[in-house]
C-alpha cells in the first residue's frame, strides 16, 4: 500500500514545466532516482549525442507515461537495474524520430501483468508506437517511438573559417562574389520548379545549393539540404515542398550574411 500511494504522490507531484526534452529527462530523474535508492537500484539515464538538444511535443504526457514505465521497471527490478535509454533512429530537415527506452533486468513481464499497466491511449495520442522485449537473459526492454519537431535553426555560416581557408580578404570578396552569382541564381527559380511535377529537378536544385552552402561553410544547412534531396526520392507532399520553401530562404539569409562580409564587414 505505500508503495501505491508513494506512486500516486509521484504521479500527481506538481512539477516545473518543461519545455524540451533534456528538461523532461532531468525532471523524471529527479523525481525517480530517490525511489530507485530506496530500492537498491541502479537508475541510469543514456542519451544519444546525435538527439537534438531542443526537441519539443506533448512533453507533459510524454512525462507521466515515462513515469509510469520507470516505476515498473523499478518495482520488478528491485536491486537491479533500470535505464532510460533515449536513441536517434531517424531525421528530416524539421524533425527527429527517437526511441525511449525503459529496460531493467527483472523478471520478465508480459504485457498482461497486473505490474505491467502500459497507457496505450497516450502512446497513441502522441502518435507512438509500442514494442516490448522480454526474456529471461533480457530483462524487460519497453520501446516507445515518437517523433518530435525540430526548432527551425538560423543559418550559421563561418566567415572566419572561410576566410582563413581562402588566405585572406580580397579572396574571400571574389569567392563571395562568385557564390552570389550562383546562389541569387539558383533562388530566383525555386517557385517555378516547386509549380513542375516530379522530383528529378528540386533534386537537382537542393544538390546544387547545398553544395555552394558547403563552400560558403554554411555546412549545416548545406547537410539539411542533402537530407531533403535524399527525402523527395520517395515522393513529393505539401510537407517536404514546404520544407524546401524553408531551406530556399534560409539560403537566401546565408547570401544576406555573405553580402555583408564583403570587403571586411562584419556582422
Amino acid at each position: 500500500m505505500t508503495s501505491l500511494v508513494g506512486g500516486l504522490a509521484r504521479r500527481f507531484e506538481r512539477h516545473r514545466a518543461v519545455d524540451d526534452l533534456p528538461a523532461l529527462l532531468a525532471d523524471l530523474g529527479r523525481r525517480y532516482a530517490p525511489l530507485a535508492r530506496a530500492d537498491e537500484t541502479a537508475l541510469e539515464l543514456d542519451v544519444d549525442p546525435a538527439v537534438a538538444p531542443d526537441l519539443t511535443g506533448a512533453l507533459d504526457e510524454l512525462g507521466a507515461l515515462l513515469g509510469v514505465l520507470i516505476e515498473r521497471a523499478i518495482d520488478v527490478a528491485a536491486g537491479g537495474y533500470v535505464a532510460l535509454q533515449v536513441d536517434l533512429v531517424g531525421e528530416t530537415p524539421t524533425s527527429q524520430t527517437v526511441h525511449l527506452t525503459v529496460a531493467d533486468d527483472g523478471p520478465p513481464t508480459v504485457p498482461s501483468d497486473p505490474k505491467f499497466l502500459i497507457p496505450t491511449t497516450s502512446i497513441e495520442r502522441l502518435g507512438g508506437h509500442l514494442q516490448v522485449e522480454s526474456g529471461p537473459d533480457l530483462g524487460t526492454r519497453v520501446i516507445v517511438e515518437l517523433t518530435f519537431d525540430m526548432p527551425r535553426r538560423l543559418p550559421r555560416v563561418d566567415i572566419d573559417a572561410l576566410r582563413s581557408t581562402l588566405g585572406g580578404q580580397v579572396a574571400l570578396d571574389e569567392v563571395i562574389a562568385a557564390l552570389d552569382l550562383a546562389l541569387s541564381r539558383d533562388l530566383a527559380h525555386l517557385e517555378d520548379l516547386l509549380a513542375q511535377v516530379g522530383v528529378d529537378p528540386l533534386q537537382a536544385w537542393l544538390h546544387r545549393v547545398s553544395g555552394v552552402l558547403g563552400m560558403a561553410e554554411a555546412s549545416e544547412l548545406a547537410q539539411m539540404g542533402l537530407l531533403l534531396e535524399r527525402d523527395l526520392a520517395a515522393g513529393r507532399d505539401e510537407a517536404i515542398d514546404r520544407a524546401v520553401r524553408d531551406f530556399g530562404e534560409d539560403a537566401a539569409a546565408v547570401l544576406t550574411v555573405l553580402r555583408d562580409h564583403r570587403d571586411g564587414d562584419r556582422l
